[in-house]
């Protein structure tokens, strides 16, 4: 196959990047259905999982590993286009204290909700208007460590294309099915194949130890702020509890996620 030449922008004012920089932004994302993905980690991970890569962008002067050179040189290869930038212009759209140089442009992959099936075994999360980008990437991360088949967003403010979730996933996001639907969507659709939902809350009933899973099953994780709806909590089969100490009256949503998960995950391997 022929090998794309990568021609070289220095200017901020010129269109391509100007593309790439209004990625960064939800308006951008929303628009063009495109996220933004940097860091050797990040595209070979991408590529790994045949994400849908559009476009890279490099940084030659700061590409210096060797595997993340040949990763560029053999995507360049395959025919994947892309530009070169000054470090100037690079070092815009990383979130990175010391990027690699190496970055791409990715289509958006979202799972309709009725394409969804949930297995007799497996187990589903849903996270509503997660407020910090860092808690969602970081959940993402632990849903994918922990086994979960789908992950729901529910509500608008829930991004998982934003730079600083991407960064937070470490990669988890390219393996993950990520469906976006309504809070009254993921009621229904839950009923609909005997799904035991189970939210997460301060003030749940239920000591989440004393819980015992069954399959399929699905956890909620609200926001930091407001929690879960009403609507969700109307909705659970349980409301769980973390028991704490001290004078705090929550703790952190990608914290409570992951031990909750965690606790789904060892229940149904022991089953």
């Amino acid at each position: 196959m022929h090998e794309n030449k990568y021609c070289f922008v220095s200017k901020a004012h010129d269109p391509r990047f100007l593309t790439l920089r209004s990625l960064q932004t939800p308006q951008g994302r929303f628009r063009t259905g495109l996220y933004l993905i940097e860091g050797i980690r990040h595209v070979a991970r991408a590529v790994e999982n045949q994400a849908p890569l559009q476009s890279l962008f490099l940084d030659p002067s700061r590409l210096s590993n060797p595997y993340g050179r040949r990763l560029a040189r053999r995507l360049r290869k395959s025919g994947v286009p892309g530009i070169h930038l000054s470090p100037h212009l690079y070092r815009q759209l990383t979130l990175a204290e010391e990027p690699q140089g190496i970055g791409a442009v990715v289509s958006q992959n979202w799972v309709s909700l009725t394409d969804v099936c949930p297995s007799q075994t497996s187990f589903s999360l849903a996270v509503e208007s997660i407020d910090s980008p860092g808690n969602l990437g970081t959940i993402i991360r632990t849903a994918e460590a922990t086994g979960v088949n789908g992950v729901f967003m529910i509500g608008q403010n829930a991004d998982p294309w934003e730079p600083a979730t991407v960064r937070a996933s470490m990669g988890s996001l390219f393996s993950q099915k990520l469906i976006r639907c309504s809070a009254h969507e993921f009621a229904e659709w839950a009923r609909s194949f005997g799904v035991l939902i189970v939210g997460s809350s301060p003030t749940g009933l239920l000591d989440y130890k004393a819980l015992h899973w069954r399959w399929p099953s699905a956890l909620m994780i609200g926001s930091e702020k407001q929690g879960l709806s009403e609507t969700l909590i109307e909705a659970s089969d349980f409301m769980v509890r973390l028991p704490m100490m001290g004078r705090g009256d929550s703790i952190n949503a990608a914290v409570a996620a992951g031990v909750l998960l965690y606790d789904m995950f060892n229940q149904r391997r022991g089953a």
